[in-house]
């Protein structure tokens, strides 16, 4: 029998009486009720404040008309139901679950319930496992964000939605009545693989660095002139608003009053002469803040955006106290204004704050809300600094965020990376941070899982610091990649330095033919599979051997008190290439300046001659090395 005829047959059943639902059924819906074609969620935390999250039941299906007509009505029932459960339990902890992830199912829902109206079934119970398959086939065969297809992590979110379905079917009208994966995760049964998964992208050191310092020296030199050039602009506009000049007068009167105040960003040469060029300044400040507290603090953005004035606070003792910027964390916490939580902030993160603070007191005072990222909603331009400011003032939106951060990278010309503009994204501030403080020591691992409140604690281990498996996996995935591309680099470079160095050129086979960039790439994955993982810094790798090591390794790996360039340079296990040269003729730079300083005491002159002497010998075998021939070339193309 067709699906079509089962399904045909199916929906001449006589449908279930209507249950009886309790009278508060709607409790999670503002301003609209159960059978409105539009649902309106409540708050579920304050981020949801000023976007509230909306589900429209009246969407068309392909065979026409909407889902809201008569004839889907024991459907359309049964989903209401469905989002209804979801938003009152999580598959995992049983714990409600926000309005943003009830829509996020409702996304999914609605494409299911599209392919059953084109596929011919009226009810879930029609579904039978030929059918979810060829429903995941369907999905499958979608084209994805910058892929051919929908990536096996999108279609395993589409199960999670078919096993609330089996699992929750004794609360619904229509429910699945079979197991749709017996015996499979829903991993397994998407297809997902961890080699595969698209994982957020941290922003390459370079790009890093120059966007971390250009925000640094924005804050340092400009914060001063550009508040004094706003206050002029606020006091001329003012002005002329009572002579009762128009818009573009008031305009005219505030460019020449900047223009006669002459106010110039120090060590730039930039003068403040314009109005246009005033709105840009303050929203680079602005960026240039967000920069500084995600790159060198690791908060989300969500928990950037809700810091509040006065939120930097010392900790400790006269003697030993830190600095900590106080906000709140909202992911995985039901409290509606989050779970309140302590940063670490290094001096220019607290500067930054500073000067959001200064940046916000007009919007503050307006508001009378403690926010220090109030903004006047979906509008730019320097208007926005009238005094009071005309329109709705909040929080940006994480996409306005997006664009400051675009339009800030191209205001410091940030280096290209792979010949093309890196593109700055909200979370890579987090994971580069994570990164760089978890690859280089990875004994601080727990206390950067503190730092990021990843744990959840329970009664039981208040105050324990713990493991945070989440984070050891991210960073173990991390270093794997990281491994995987220094293998492809040496086993494509045409010459190595150091001891192991010399013993990789030996052994590496030898790649020729067209397919020699993929057949790399696949034997350094083997190589990182088989448990060959590298010790990746800036001045070499590291292949570690236990009984060669010279920083006194353990099973683990190397000895992160140990491991320093010197005793790197006389291990066996040291290789370096054409890409460290840079490190090491910096570093007999370095040693000769020390040699040249008379004042130095004869024991520390001996120590810098040997380390110019290890660092010399690292730079004659990499200059001894061909140079970049086919392999490399074709490597990096």
């Amino acid at each position: 029998m067709s699906m079509t005829n089962r399904a045909t047959r199916s929906s001449r059943r006589l449908p279930k009486p209507p249950r009886a639902e309790p009278a508060d059924r709607a409790w999670f819906l503002i301003d609209t009720a159960w059978h409105d074609p539009v649902w309106t969620f409540k708050p579920t935390n304050v981020l949801e404040e000023t976007e509230l999250v909306r589900i429209r039941w009246n969407f068309t299906l392909p065979s026409g008309g909407r889902f809201t007509d008569e004839r889907h009505a024991s459907l359309l029932e049964t989903s209401r139901q469905l989002m209804a459960l979801i938003r009152s339990r999580s598959l995992g902890t049983g714990l409600a679950q926000r309005a943003r992830t009830v829509k996020s199912y409702f996304m999914n829902l609605r494409e299911l319930v599209r392919w059953m109206d084109e596929a011919g079934f009226a009810r879930f119970s029609d579904l039978d496992a030929q059918a979810l398959l060829q429903f995941q086939r369907q999905l499958s065969g979608r084209p994805g964000m910058a892929r051919a297809s929908l990536a096996p992590a999108t279609v395993q979110h589409y199960l999670y939605l078919l096993t609330y379905l089996y699992r929750f079917r004794g609360q619904l009208d229509d429910g699945l009545h079979f197991d749709p994966f017996p015996g499979r995760t829903h991993g397994q049964a998407a297809g997902v693989r961890e080699a595969g998964k698209r994982r957020w992208p941290y922003t390459p050191d370079a790009v890093a660095v120059a966007l971390i310092q250009g925000s640094i020296d924005l804050l340092d030199r400009g914060t001063t002139p550009v508040l004094q050039a706003r206050a002029i602009y606020a006091q001329a506009m003012a002005a002329a608003t009572r002579r009762g000049c128009g818009f573009g007068a008031c305009t005219n009167a505030a460019t020449r009053a900047l223009q006669q105040a002459g106010i110039v960003i120090p060590s730039t040469g930039k003068h403040i002469r314009s109005v246009k060029e005033l709105a840009r300044l303050v929203d680079m400040l602005y960026a240039a803040c967000f920069v500084v507290i995600s790159y060198l603090v690791g908060a989300r953005v969500s928990e950037i955006l809700h810091l509040h004035a006065g939120c930097v606070q010392q900790r400790g003792e006269a003697d030993a106290t830190i600095t900590v910027i106080i906000g709140a964390i909202f992911k995985r916490h039901p409290e509606y204004h989050g779970k309140l939580h302590e940063w670490v902030a290094p001096p220019v993160a607290v500067q930054a704050i500073a000067v959001l603070e200064a940046l916000s007191e007009p919007h503050r005072q307006q508001a009378q809300r403690p926010n220090l990222w109030l903004r006047r909603c979906r509008a730019s331009g320097a208007t926005e600094w009238h005094s009071p400011c005309r329109g709705t003032l909040t929080i940006p939106s994480v996409p306005r965020m997006r664009q400051l951060l675009a339009r800030l990278a191209g205001w410091l010309t940030l280096p290209q990376y792979e010949g093309k503009a890196w593109v700055l994204s909200t979370h890579q501030g987090r994971k580069t941070f994570a990164r760089f403080a978890a690859l280089r020591d990875r004994s601080a691992l727990f206390a950067l899982a503190q730092h990021f409140g990843h744990r959840e604690r329970t009664v039981t281990d208040q105050g324990y610091c713990g493991s945070d498996y989440r984070l050891n996996e991210e960073i173990e995935t991390e270093i794997m990649e990281q491994s995987a591309t220094a293998w492809e680099h040496m086993l494509a470079a045409p010459g190595l330095g150091g001891r192991a160095g010399t013993e990789i050129i030996a052994k590496r086979p030898r790649f020729r033919g067209a397919r020699l960039k993929q057949d790399i790439k696949s034997y350094a994955r083997t190589l990182v599979d088989a448990g060959l993982v590298l010790g990746v810094c800036d001045w070499g790798y590291c292949v570690y051997r236990e009984d060669s090591s010279a920083c006194l390794g353990n099973a683990a790996g190397p000895n992160p008190a140990r491991r320093e360039p010197s005793t790197c340079a006389r291990c066996a296990n040291f290789v370096v290439s054409n890409e460290h040269r840079v490190y090491w003729t910096n570093q007999v730079q370095r040693c000769e300046v020390l040699l040249d300083d008379p004042s130095l005491p004869l024991q520390a002159l001996r120590i810098a001659r040997e380390r110019m002497q290890e660092a010399q010998a690292l730079v004659r075998a990499i200059d001894a090395s061909p140079k970049e021939g086919k392999h490399e070339r074709i490597r990096q193309h």
